[in-house]
């Protein structure tokens, strides 16, 4: 199970996959922003996830275990912060 979770190409895939399901959520969210207020906020959840990308590689050169636990927290940051713009009411 632990092979499972720390393997490099499963973390990825998922925060991929967890990364596009965000995106979509707060792309569908109605705006009332213009400009590059609108811009950021939609993409608020794709910044996060190149960001948990980032230190994911910098982690697994510095830890060769429990890798996956910055896989589980930025893909929690991103559903967290897709939900909260989704249901944030922008009037």
């Amino acid at each position: 199970m632990n092979t499972l979770l720390n393997n490099p190409k499963h973390n990825i895939i998922a925060i991929i996959i967890t990364e596009i399901i965000t995106l979509t959520i707060t792309f569908t969210a109605n705006y009332n922003y213009t400009g590059i207020e609108g811009v950021l906020v939609k993409w608020t959840p794709a910044f996060i996830g190149l960001f948990t990308l980032i230190i994911y590689f910098i982690s697994r050169f510095i830890f060769k275990k429990y890798n996956w636990l910055i896989s589980l927290a930025g893909i929690i940051f991103m559903v967290f912060a897709a939900v909260k713009i989704y249901t944030l009411n922008f009037s």
